[in-house]
């Protein structure tokens, strides 16, 4: 008997090559999708209807600064800003094991009755399941999300191009992972909705992504394939906290691949970049250019500009760190 055997900790690039051979065979009608974190769809008023779903699995399901909940929230409310949309109501399904415990129940689901009272984004439909015992570990969260956007966020990058990072990198990776290898830190994750961030800088710019798993080495690399680029990064100019870098050192993981959930990178033209950075500044003053868009139409890359030289950033592969977003 054929299995499928994927590699459950390397930001899901082999699960995206292995769908890749089935997505034509489904029909998408007039929908856009693309590489973008939504599908969307053009209404006759010339806005667009952006539509995104997302699962989560997380361990510890509690973590410093937050729990699944607020990863399951903010995780499908900023699939939809960072296509520049305002979002218009969220679906919410739980699949729980048979004796999960109640008190952890009502601080997850509380937790996302309180993001959605704070943003005024309404829950509006949902389900619940129950599995056996040993069938699940805990629980499982789906959420899915519509919104409404002027103009998509999804315009063509060229040279000289600005790339943008919103505040500090690796947080929530390194704050789950204090959880789970019992280490003291003071880093909490980022993990917010990024509704105000963007409304704030969606008429600047060109394409935005938030770089949840595989980190933001992994969203440089897609926006390079997708826009056929090449992107120089300045290390020394990558936001990062002390702590962070300290915790990344002495569990030798590469602090760019590590999940962030509460970060916008973003693309901006030469003239509006700094105006970006001054927006994004109000939210988070570890706001900064990280690099630019070198070539355009060839082959695509990232090179990573060090203090002893250059190097092509590879793409996050192998065993990341799993589950953690």
């Amino acid at each position: 008997m054929n299995t499928i055997s994927l590699n459950a900790g390397n930001g899901g690039k082999e699960m995206q090559e292995f769908l890749a051979t089935f997505l034509p065979g489904f029909k998408r009608g007039k929908w856009e999708n693309g590489t973008n974190d939504s599908a969307t769809l053009q209404m006759p008023d010339g806005q667009h209807l952006c539509f995104t779903t997302d699962s989560f699995v997380v361990s510890p399901i509690e973590f410093p600064g937050g729990n699944i909940g607020d990863l399951a929230f903010a995780g499908t409310v900023n699939d939809l800003v960072v296509m520049g949309a305002d979002p218009l109501g969220l679906s919410l399904s739980l699949i729980l094991e048979e004796g999960f415990s109640k008190d952890l129940f009502e601080r997850v689901v509380q937790q996302i009755q309180y993001l959605s009272d704070t943003y005024d984004i309404p829950v509006v439909t949902g389900d619940t399941k129950v599995m056996e015992k040993g069938s699940i570990d805990q629980i499982i969260i789906n959420t899915s999300g519509v919104g409404m956007a002027k103009r998509v966020k999804n315009e063509r990058l060229k040279k000289g191009d600005k790339v943008i990072l919103s505040g500090g990198i690796g947080e929530h990776g390194v704050a789950l992972l204090s959880k789970r290898f019992d280490f003291e830190t003071e880093i909490l994750s980022d993990t917010k909705p990024l509704t105000e961030e963007m409304r704030g800088i969606r008429d600047f710019i060109k394409i935005a992504k938030d770089p949840t798993r595989g980190g933001i080495a992994s969203v440089l690399h897609e926006i390079a394939s997708q826009e056929g680029v090449e992107l120089e990064i300045l290390q020394e100019s990558i936001p990062l906290q002390k702590a962070v870098k300290t915790a990344g050192n002495l569990l030798g993981i590469d602090i760019l691949s590590l999940a962030n959930e509460g970060k916008i990178l973003c693309f901006a033209s030469d003239e509006q970049a700094e105006k970006v950075v001054q927006i994004l500044k109000k939210y988070n003053p570890l706001a900064s250019i990280i690099g630019t868009v070198t070539d355009e139409n060839t082959k695509s890359r990232v090179v990573l500009k060090t203090d002893i030289g250059s190097r092509v950033l590879s793409s996050p592969s192998g065993k990341i760190v799993p589950r953690i977003c």
